[in-house]
């Protein structure tokens, strides 16, 4: 008879470990901070609750890791996805257009649950903090090498700011206002901003 393959411990861990932080932003999108405990977190990762607190001991460890893990799968997705953009003027644009489509990906309301909690929790706060400064650098890291020769004009860390900035402000407002017109107006406006501060040097 065919022996049945083993698992190795290390890879099942992986597994567990991944398993626990999907559910964990799934359960921050869903239910909020407030009602995403250890038990919820281990009911829809179907594990028991001592497996979990074996891989995350504290909750402000289990959700600051959970976001880290969602940041690099929306960087690594975006990356990507960016691979088949066409060169030339449109770039840029086609480049803000798939970052808007990322910050309206469901699972990033996670990550504003975690901003507002991090404002009176000072151990989430901490845990979170170091986190987004990571994350931040390695965005600016990854605009720099999609675009290398705008990366070198002197607007272009401010330009970066006020699109980063403005399209996490309209997925805060699409939250509570879908059909707003400001949606579809801000955005063209964004663009032609970006394109007018340092398109010139993509040419």
């Amino acid at each position: 008879m065919p022996r049945t393959a083993v698992v190795p411990q290390q890879d099942r861990s992986v597994d567990t470990r991944r398993r626990i932080l999907d559910a964990t932003v799934t359960c921050l999108a869903t239910l909020g901070y407030g009602a995403t405990t250890t038990l919820a977190v281990g009911e829809h990762a179907g594990i028991s609750r001592g497996a979990l607190l074996y891989h995350f001991p504290t909750r402000a460890m289990l959700v600051s890791d959970a976001v880290q893990h969602l940041f690099a799968e929306l960087r690594r997705d975006y990356e990507a996805s960016f691979a088949h953009l066409p060169a030339g003027r449109s770039r840029l644009d086609r480049a803000i257009d798939l970052l808007w489509t990322t910050f309206q990906d469901p699972r990033l309301a996670a990550v504003l649950e975690l901003y507002v909690a991090g404002r009176t929790d000072a151990e989430v706060r901490a845990q979170l903090t170091p986190v987004a400064e990571q994350h931040e650098a390695q965005i600016r890291t990854l605009a720099r090498r999609f675009f290398p020769a705008a990366a070198t004009n002197a607007r272009f860390e401010a330009v970066l700011d006020l699109v980063l900035d403005t399209l996490q402000g309209l997925a805060v407002r699409q939250l509570s206002r879908p059909n707003d017109p400001a949606l579809r107006r801000t955005l063209p406006l964004l663009k032609h901003i970006a394109q007018a501060a340092f398109a010139a040097d993509e040419e």
